[in-house]
């Protein structure tokens, strides 16, 4: 399940609390539900939570006054059994967590959070119908309590359950709960352990990786489920919000990788809306896609290769016999087809010659063979024996790798070396590689040079009013860096044509490339022919640009600026390795109602920044 969630959800690390074995004992969970969830302040309302169970149920007998009808009735509580569930402890006997006290703790995580809760037990909470069948009870996700009273249950009783009655129709089963519920079977039924862990949880994960979860509900997945295994087990679903897609949809965001193709009525040609300005060239490779969200099963339906290019789109032909294609899908660039391989060398030491043995056997024996190589930017990548004709310069140190960014040289504080941690070496070939191709990149015919300026300037934190001249001299700005420091950037149109720009922060050090200025497609050109444009300037509405390096890193980075006679989506070209779990905002362009694509101008600027400290220390 923790695979599943950072593999194919792309869920950090650091936002998955797993307790195991001895581990997840009743205090430790409890412990552990107020602090990475409740009293957690990086989940804001809204976000998503996944609070999942995989062990044993059991039951007890309820003590007097339990229930809300507080009947004499002798009915039974169901609880779920933590690893130290009827052992003994300073307080008494450990009666496990009563379906009362998870509702009251879900319902207190709900008061802060929000009520996007989702909870999968893998358990049950009946007894083995058949007691005389050994292997029965062996497989079966229930155990008996025998020694913890119901005395325990008052006394384990979470402290914001008390004073609240429960009722005692539905156990963990209400179908009115504030949360999803996802249950390995029913009341009165059992869940079967099978060779991979429960039933429940193996079938869940091997119908997620295959279906299309950005359309699927909890509802739908159930049935399917159902429908698939032919298992006597009953999977549940309950919860007002079981009709929801899955997470309320959080982790299924439109992914920036994907651009809209469709076939074109003129040319009978698959059209993508992706051009030299976004890098393509003739020869470039694309798989096409039936949708374009994250996190959700896509696997490519045919593979295209583009024959001819536009400014702002391209026309490909289906290499795939056969492939049924539809009028319209999703492409994703498989190769880039750069004339230019990115260049590596590779230096081994003593420590690292294993290492880099291996990482030498993962590069193409010759330029332009890409089958079974382990890089997926889709750039032509190639490694060298010689350090002067290299891009990038790789070694070992430890359990981290350093790094020498050769070019671009634009700055000799772009060479010193750099250390990584925690990051495999092929991404950050692939990484360097990518944000290279798009960095260096540039129309060879320049139809905009000298036409557009920009400016950089230093704003007062309070009255945000520019303080001196502009600081960006001939492609180059040093900035004195102070916390808190903003900066405005001035554009200035001289030409005859009114023009979109798009501006990327672009982090050698990190291989970060983000979009920080990126005007909204359905209203009129930002940047007017003869006209000027301020980012940051304080105006109402607007934010201030910190342009601040990470402190842990190097003090350099590139403002590449984008200009184009039309409005395009430039997302494609944002590289940030943290997860995008965030709504953004979403510009189809459909360039065939705009000019003739030929027709359509565009251009690169580059400035290089580079930060200086202040005196007092700061950065």
């Amino acid at each position: 399940m923790k695979r599943w969630l950072t593999n194919e959800l792309n869920v950090p690390r650091d936002q998955i609390c797993l307790l195991l074995d001895n581990h997840a004992t009743k205090q430790k969970i409890e412990d552990s539900f107020m602090a990475h969830l409740v009293n957690n302040p990086s989940i804001e309302r809204g976000d998503s939570i996944f609070v999942y169970f995989a062990g044993h149920g059991s039951c007890m007998s309820a003590p007097p006054g339990w229930f809300l009808d507080n009947t004499e009735t002798k009915r039974d509580v169901e609880i779920i059994c933590p690893h130290d569930h009827d052992t003994k402890s300073h307080h008494g006997r450990i009666s496990g967590i009563s379906d009362r006290s998870l509702y009251a703790m879900l319902d207190e995580l709900a008061s802060s959070k929000g009520d996007n809760i989702t909870l999968f037990l893998d358990c049950c909470f009946s007894p083995n119908q058949n007691p005389a069948n050994i292997r029965d009870r062996s497989i079966t996700r229930w155990t008996k309590t025998t020694k913890a009273t119901p005395e325990d249950l008052y006394r384990g009783l979470w402290i914001g359950a008390r004073g609240k009655s429960h009722n005692s129709k539905y156990g963990f089963f209400d179908p009115a709960s504030v949360h999803t519920l996802l249950a390995a079977c029913p009341p009165g039924h059992k869940a079967i352990e099978g060779k991979d862990g429960g039933r429940f949880t193996s079938s869940f994960l091997e119908a997620a990786i295959h279906m299309p979860l950005y359309r699927t509900t909890y509802a739908s997945l159930i049935n399917h489920l159902l429908k698939a295994t032919g298992e006597p087990q009953k999977f549940v679903c309950l919860g007002k919000q079981k009709d929801k897609v899955l997470f309320d949809k959080v982790p299924f965001t439109p992914d920036s990788t994907f651009s809209l193709a469709y076939i074109d009525e003129g040319t009978k040609m698959l059209k993508v809306e992706l051009g030299t300005i976004h890098g393509v060239v003739e020869g470039s490779e694309m798989s096409l896609h039936l949708h374009n969200y994250r996190c959700s099963s896509n696997p490519h339906i045919a593979l295209s290769v583009v024959s001819e290019v536009c400014p702002t789109y391209c026309l490909a032909r289906v290499k795939s016999q056969g492939a049924d294609i539809p009028k319209s899908c999703w492409a994703r660039i498989t190769q880039w087809n750069n004339r230019r391989p990115f260049c590596v060398y590779l230096k081994s030491t003593l420590l690292s010659i294993i290492r880099m043995l291996k990482l030498k056997r993962s590069f193409p024996n010759e330029l332009g063979q890409t089958a079974a190589t382990p890089f997926k930017s889709g750039v032509n990548i190639s490694r060298v024996t010689k350090p002067n004709v290299a891009d990038l310069l790789l070694s070992f140190g430890g359990k981290s790798a350093v790094r020498v960014q050769n070019n671009p040289s634009i700055s000799e504080k772009d060479q010193r070396p750099f250390e990584i941690e925690d990051k495999n070496p092929i991404e950050i070939i692939d990484d360097a590689a990518r944000f290279n191709l798009h960095l260096l990149r540039n129309n060879i015919e320049n139809p905009l040079r000298d036409l557009v300026d920009m400016e950089i300037f230093r704003l007062d934190p309070i009255s945000w009013s520019k303080i001196g001249n502009s600081q960006l001299y001939d492609g180059k700005a040093m900035l004195t860096q102070q916390n808190g420091a903003i900066y405005d950037i001035a554009l200035h149109n001289k030409s005859k044509i009114d023009i979109w720009p798009y501006i990327f922060y672009m982090d050698p050090n990190r291989y970060r490339s983000t979009l920080i200025y990126n005007p909204d497609s359905s209203k009129e050109a930002p940047l007017p022919r003869q006209g000027s444009l301020n980012i940051g300037a304080g105006r109402l509405g607007a934010e201030a640009l910190s342009l601040a390096p990470d402190q842990n890193h190097a003090d350099l980075a590139y403002l590449k600026l984008f200009l184009s006679s039309v409005p395009v989506d430039m997302n494609l070209l944002e590289q940030d390795p943290l997860p995008q779990w965030v709504d953004q905002k979403y510009f189809p362009v459909r360039n065939q109602a705009l000019a003739p694509g030929k027709d359509i101008v565009w251009d690169t600027a580059l400035a290089s920044l580079t930060f200086l400290r202040h005196p007092d220390g700061n950065s």
